[in-house]
């Protein structure tokens, strides 16, 4: 039973991984608009400070992946 407690567990933290991936893509998203009124509006300031923001999930998409990869190469096992 412990074992399948284990898988539990472990499904259960990747789909928190894989939900906080989509907060984070509907953050970048916003965050893309929002740069590109602000280029179209020729407010490059503040253009350049959403393009970090942006950037900024973009880094956390790709934190959480890792993650998710990581797992899975460890509970990974090749056929014989």
């Amino acid at each position: 039973m412990t074992d399948e407690v284990d898988k539990d567990e472990a499904r259960e933290r990747q789909s928190q991984r894989l939900q906080s991936i989509a907060r984070e893509a509907e953050q970048l998203a916003a965050h893309a608009r929002s740069t590109a009124t602000h280029f179209r509006d020729r407010e490059i300031a503040r253009a350049g400070a959403q393009a970090l923001a942006l950037e900024g999930h973009l880094v956390n998409i790709r934190r959480l992946l890792d993650e998710i990869t990581i797992s899975h190469a460890e509970k990974s096992r090749l056929a014989p």
